[in-house]
Parts: C-alpha cells; sequence; structure tokens
C-alpha cells in the first residue's frame, strides 16, 4: 500500500513539473508557441521568404499575418486586379474599400473603370506604385485618380489607346497646377506601347513630374525624321508642341531641360538611329546616364552606340541592346573597356558578335547579368576566356548566364563553366542539341547548387539518367572525358555497346540476339530502346534500399562509384524549364525529384510524362504555382485530379492540346482548384466546347482559353518556359473567353 501511494506521489509530482515546465516554456501538447514569438523575430524569419511564400504563411493566423503586413514586406506586395470592373458599389472594390489595409502597388490590367467613388482618395497617400495595362480609362478618371496620389513614385501606362486618342488630356494650366504639387515626387514616368502619343501630352505628362528620373517611351510611334519635324513646326522657333505627333526633336528638348536628373531612358522598338544618339551625346556632362535600353531597334548601328557610351564612362552599369544585329564586336570592345562599372549587359541576337568580341568581357569586373544568347557564332572558348581568369580564381560575382541556341558552345565548356561561376542563380541552356549533355547537367546539379532559375528547353540530350544521376557517377569523376560513351539517342551506336559502357553501370545491359537483322524502322528502334530504358531504370529505383540509414550509406558508396547527382541537390530552385525534353519519363519525376522552392514548371510536350510521374511530382513540389503540361499526351484525367488535389497554390494551369481528358477534369479543378487564376484547355477535343460555364464555382478564375481544335504546332515559350495566356498568332486560336460570374476578387502576389 504504501509502495503504490508513493508511485502515485511521485506521478503527481512529475504531472506537477511538467505542467510548471509547460508553463515556463510555452510548449504544450500541440507543440511550441510559434505564433507567440516577439513581432521582431517573427519579421527577421519571414525576410528569408519570397512574396508568395510570405503570403501563404500569413494565411495560418492572425499574428504571423501582420507580421508579413509589415512595412519592410509591403515594397514587395501588389494589388492586381484583371479584367474586372471597378466600380466601388460591387465587390471586389466595395469589399477593399471597407478594409483597413493599406496598398501601396497597385495593378490593374483590362479593367474597366466606371466608379472611382471615394477609393484613391482614402488610399492615394499609402500608393506608390500604379500600372494602367490595357485598361478603358478616360482622362477626366486618370485626373481624379493621380490628384489623390500625393505618394506616388512610379507610374505606367501601358496600351491605353482610347486614354491617349484624346487631344485635351491635362489640358487645363488650372489641373496641372493642381497635379504638379501632387504628383511633385515621381520619378519614373512609363508611357509604353503608346501610338496615340504626341509631344503635347507627354509635356503634359512631363510638367506636372518636375522630379523624374525614368522616362519610358518604348513601343511609341516617335518620329525621327526631321522633315516631319518640319512639317508640324513650321515655325523657326517650334515652342508649342504638336497634338498630331510625337517627334525625337522634341523629346530631345525635354530631355536637355531634365539632364541633371534623368538616370533612365528606354527607347526599345523604335526606329531611334545614330543622329538622335549623337543628338543626345551633345548633353555632356550634365545627362549621366545609369541605365540605357535600346532593344529592337533596328536602325541603330555602332557609329551613334560609340559615340553615346564614350560620354557615359563613368556611372552607366546598365545596358540593354537585344536584336541590335548590326552591332559589332568592336562595339562590344569599347562597352567592355570604356563601361568598366557595367552590371547587367544584355545583348541577345545580335548575330554579328564572335570570340573576338566576348573575350573582352574580362575587362568588366563587376559584371552581374549577361545574356548573349542566339549570337550563333561564340564558343565556349570565348566565354571561358571573357568571364574566368583562372589566374585570379572562381568568378563569384556573376550571377545570371543566358547563352540559349549557342551552336558551337561544346558539353566541356559548359562543365568548365559551371566549375568557374559557383555563384550563378540564374543558368539558360535552351536549345542545346548536342550529345553528352546528361555530364553537364550532373555537374550543374554538382556545383550550382545556388540556382533558382535553370532552363533546358529543347535540350535534345536531357534523360533521366541526368536528372537522377543514376549510373553517372564515373562519368562526373572523369568530366565525361571517355571514348566510350554514347548517348541514350544514338540508336546505330548503341548496339555496339557492350557490359563495361559507363554509362548505367548499375543495370545490365540488354543486348539484341547475335546475328539478327531488324527490320524496324530507325523511329520504331528508339521507342523500343527509350523503353527498354525506362524498364531498367524503373528496376534499379525499385531495388534501392528503402530505409534511411541504409539509403544514406548508398549515397555515401554510390557517388562515387555508380550514382552522379540528381536535380534535388537544387534546393532553392524555383523556376525549372523543361519544355520538349522528348526523353525525360516518369523516373525522373519518381526518383528523387524534391524541389520544396519549385513555383513554375515546364513539362511541355513531354510526352512520356503519365499519371506515375504526376503523382510523384504533386507530393514533392507541393509549392507549384505555375504548371504547364501542353501536349503531355500519356495523362488522362486521374492526372488532372491529383495536380487539382494536391497543389493549392496553383494559379495558372496549361493543358493545351491533351487529348485525353474530358468534361471530368473540369469537374476536378472546380472541386479542389480554389486558388486558380489561369486555365488554358486549347485543342482538348474531348471537352465540353464552354468550359467556363463548369468553372463557375471558381471565385479567382479570370481567363479560360477555350477551342476544341486549335491550329498551333508549338508551346510558346518566354521568361521561364510558358506564355500560358497568349494568344496564338494563327486566325485560328481562341479568343479569351470572360467567364459568366461575378468579378473576381483580388490577386495578392
Amino acid at each position: 500500500m504504501a509502495t503504490s501511494q508513493s508511485v502515485v506521489g511521485r506521478a503527481k509530482g512529475s504531472s506537477a513539473y511538467h505542467e510548471y515546465y509547460r508553463e515556463l516554456s510555452g510548449y504544450d501538447e500541440f507543440g511550441p508557441q510559434y505564433a507567440d514569438l516577439p513581432m521582431e523575430i517573427l519579421v527577421k524569419i519571414f525576410t528569408y521568404l519570397n512574396a508568395s511564400d510570405r503570403c501563404v504563411a500569413g494565411q495560418t493566423c492572425q499574428r504571423w499575418l501582420e507580421a508579413t503586413q509589415h512595412n519592410h514586406f509591403r515594397e514587395d506586395l501588389w494589388l492586381a486586379l484583371h479584367r474586372t470592373t471597378f466600380d466601388t458599389n460591387v465587390a471586389p472594390i466595395a469589399d477593399l474599400l471597407a478594409s483597413s489595409r493599406t496598398f501601396p502597388n497597385l495593378s490593374f490590367s483590362e479593367v474597366d473603370f466606371e466608379r472611382i467613388g471615394s477609393f484613391f482618395e482614402r488610399f492615394g497617400a499609402t500608393i506608390r506604385r500604379i500600372e494602367f495595362r490595357a485598361c478603358e480609362i478616360q482622362e477626366r478618371t486618370l485626373y481624379n485618380i493621380l490628384r489623390h496620389l500625393s505618394g506616388l513614385r512610379s507610374l505606367t501606362i501601358h496600351s491605353c489607346r482610347d486614354l491617349f486618342m484624346c487631344i485635351r488630356l491635362f489640358e487645363d494650366p488650372a489641373e496641372r497646377t493642381e497635379l504638379m504639387g501632387t504628383l511633385s515626387n515621381v520619378r519614373e514616368l512609363r508611357l509604353t506601347q503608346n501610338q496615340y502619343l504626341s509631344d503635347a501630352t507627354l509635356h503634359r505628362f512631363c510638367e506636372v513630374m518636375p522630379s523624374l528620373v525614368v522616362l519610358d517611351l518604348s513601343g511609341c510611334h516617335i518620329s525621327f525624321h526631321k522633315g516631319l519635324y518640319r512639317k508640324f513646326y513650321p515655325a523657326s522657333n517650334g515652342q508649342q508642341p504638336s497634338e498630331s505627333v510625337l517627334t525625337f526633336h522634341y523629346i530631345s528638348r525635354l530631355i536637355e531641360e531634365r539632364k541633371r536628373m534623368l538616370r533612365v531612358l528606354n527607347f526599345s522598338e523604335t526606329l531611334i538611329d545614330d543622329s538622335a544618339l549623337e543628338l543626345l551625346t551633345g548633353l555632356q556632362p550634365e545627362l549621366q546616364l545609369e541605365r540605357l535600353e535600346l532593344n529592337q531597334c533596328e536602325q541603330l548601328s555602332p557609329r551613334g552606340l560609340e559615340a553615346l557610351l564614350h560620354t557615359q564612362t563613368g556611372t552607366l552599369t546598365q545596358l540593354h541592346l537585344t536584336r541590335a544585329y548590326r552591332l559589332t564586336d568592336t562595339c562590344l570592345r569599347q562597352i567592355c573597356h570604356e563601361l568598366p562599372a557595367l552590371r547587367v549587359l544584355r545583348m541577345r541576337e545580335c548575330r554579328a558578335l564572335s570570340d573576338q568580341g566576348v573575350r573582352e568581357l574580362s575587362h568588366l569586373p563587376a559584371l552581374e547579368v549577361l545574356d548573349v544568347s542566339y549570337c550563333r557564332d561564340i564558343t565556349g572558348e570565348g566565354l571561358l576566356a571573357g568571364l574566368v581568369a583562372q589566374s585570379q580564381g572562381p568568378n563569384c560575382c556573376l550571377r545570371e548566364l543566358h547563352i540559349r541556341a549557342l551552336n558551337h558552345l561544346s558539353v566541356q565548356a559548359i562543365i568548365e563553366l559551371t566549375k568557374w561561376l559557383p555563384e550563378l542563380r540564374l543558368f539558360d541552356l535552351g536549345f542545346h542539341h548536342q550529345s553528352m549533355f546528361e555530364i553537364a547537367m550532373q555537374h550543374i546539379f554538382r556545383n550550382l547548387v545556388r540556382l533558382t532559375h535553370l532552363d533546358l528547353e529543347h535540350c535534345d540530350y536531357v534523360s533521366d539518367n541526368g536528372m537522377t544521376g543514376i549510373g553517372m557517377g564515373p562519368l562526373v569523376a572523369s568530366d565525361g572525358k571517355t571514348d566510350t560513351y554514347v548517348p541514350p539517342g544514338d540508336t546505330g551506336v548503341r548496339q555496339e555497346e557492350t557490359q563495361d559502357t559507363p554509362n548505367v553501370p548499375a543495370i545490365e545491359q540488354i543486348q539484341p540476339a547475335p546475328m539478327r537483322i531488324s527490320i524496324r524502322s530507325r523511329a520504331e528502334q528508339q521507342i523500343v530502346e527509350e523503353a527498354e530504358r525506362k524498364q531498367r531504370l524503373m528496376a534499379f529505383i525499385n531495388t534501392r534500399p528503402t530505409t534511411a540509414a541504409a539509403t544514406k550509406a548508398s549515397m555515401q558508396t554510390d557517388d562515387q562509384t555508380t550514382n552522379g547527382y540528381s536535380i534535388s541537390r537544387l534546393r532553392q530552385l524555383r523556376i525549372l524549364n523543361l519544355t520538349r525534353c522528348n526523353q525525360l519519363t516518369d523516373v525522373s519525376l519518381l526518383c528523387d525529384f524534391r524541389l520544396p522552392e519549385l513555383q513554375q514548371l515546364s513539362l511541355a510536350q513531354c510526352q512520356q510524362i503519365s499519371v506515375d510521374g504526376i503523382r510523384a511530382l504533386v507530393r514533392s513540389c507541393p509549392s507549384i504555382e505555375q504548371l504547364d503540361l501542353s501536349e503531355c499526351h500519356s495523362l488522362n484525367d486521374r492526372a488532372v485530379e491529383l495536380i487539382a488535389e494536391h497543389l493549392r497554390r496553383l494559379r495558372t494551369l496549361s493543358l493545351r492540346r491533351c487529348h485525353q481528358l474530358t468534361d471530368f477534369s473540369l469537374d476536378y479543378i472546380a472541386c479542389h482548384a480554389r486558388q486558380l487564376r489561369m486555365l488554358d484547355v486549347r485543342g482538348c477535343k474531348h471537352m465540353c466546347e464552354d468550359p467556363a460555364m463548369r468553372l463557375v464555382s471558381l471565385p479567382l478564375l479570370t481567363t479560360i482559353l477555350p477551342g476544341l481544335h486549335d491550329e498551333g504546332n508549338s508551346v510558346s515559350s518566354t521568361g521561364f518556359g510558358i506564355s500560358l495566356m497568349a494568344s496564338s498568332s494563327t486566325s485560328s486560336a481562341a479568343p479569351r473567353r470572360p467567364i459568366p460570374r461575378p468579378p473576381a476578387m483580388p490577386l495578392f502576389i
């Protein structure tokens, strides 16, 4: 009896001790109370997350929501309204007006402004950046909006056709005086893709914004010919700006008036020529530019650019010259020698460049971003000579490298780049068609562990071996310098391989019977070999150890003997483009495809991806927000069900020309994909003609691209590899179809 009482006493004492400990430490039966951490610590933790992850974390509890709304994070948060009506009497504007939150960044895309009410009067003082893109907005509405934006720093008006057709925009001097006091702090003005912009309208915009630092007129119809200037300015002085035409001569006058303040000029997609650049050259030394953008300027030649760059040697840090076809190695040499502070250089599709000019990049010690894609005469030797000075050690400054579609770029050059550029965050290797690319992939996974964006679009030799590292250990150790390696796609040579081939040394090679004559075509033979290779890899995956300890021990030995490196080493990867990598199968997704940070993924035209691979993908990559599965013909309704059910953060989904999908896929999306904004189902011939009627329950879905017959032959790709909501250039492409439902709720991105 005494013994039992002593046991009960000890139990009570232990219970009291644990209760006292929980009160002191904040622990309970559900784990630590992270919500009760001091706000300073929560804010510090959230600084390691991107804007999208912080928005999701803010849905956990009220205190975390308050932490995500800290002033430190608000600059990265945008309120985006797309294809809705701005009316303060109905949702979503009425709900926003009743909110206690503030909105520092606003983006309006295809928005029809009907009743702005008191929205901007209430929130105008907190708005820092505002964008109008293809919006239905009148000049009185714009005036009533801008007059309340006392805290505005940046204004963007893109392709607002009706607004600039009105010649009375800001015509009243009293209104301009009022706006001048309100918009005195605006530093950035972007009036892009506006064909009806005139000298008079531009003059009034600049007049009410006296503190401009950035002037962006890309895509506007600017006249650079003096004859047209004489026609619309017959007087000798030309003081009154024209209401009919936009001329560079008048723009240069505005630049001259503000040359001490302007730091950024953008004349991309215009007919700017050498005479115009020489005119800007005459504004030295007051004009000190930090950023100059002249993309797609076909009239540009080295003479004018060299004259301008000679006056901007001390301050210019960013230079954008995409599709400047007439620029040569001599011009690039001057850029490298006269702009030592240059950090960003983009010369995509400058076809006249070669190794002679690229070698001069060694004179740019601060270079962080380089884009020489589609410059077909550049080789790996030139890039290595320009980017890597082996006597000085690795180049730890370069962050982004775009070398897409360089025909003479060898695999060995890519391997050397991965070794000497360890700090890369973005690596674009699209359209690389040389064999042995699997070895280059292994070195990317081995050396570039800080990558956040990897683009391998249309790389024919991206395969399961390269993605998973199975059987690639000896080749990684030897840097691919072997005479016996044969890429999987070379079927004619594959039959001559022996058991000692180091391609997949852990798996027994299947050899055809001797003296057997095959009557298969080359395409049929390749299909059979791909199936056999997939079968061998799946057998190898199924025989791996299952326990964690055995797996760890196996990895320690196999990395040096059999297996190489898998893509899961890129733990920070957020954007991955594998469009048209036809050799990829479910094996790549089933074997160690764990990318917890991945947000954008394109598997378009990867026709060997099936339901098994999608099942593994949605469990290993739960953070995906944009997914492109166009022309993945092996996918069925079950795959869409897995995507909709498990990818809770999915916003953009492309299922274009997935012929096995039916209306059941739409039902699964309607039930589970509550965050979906955009959906592309063009060419899904087994779906109904109007899929919007089945998706009326989705509150945020704003754009659907339907169409049973899609004549597009390829998947367009921009940015990370997909352009989901861009209509096809062919006349048969289905137009964007609005959804018959109430206006969409706002998107926080």
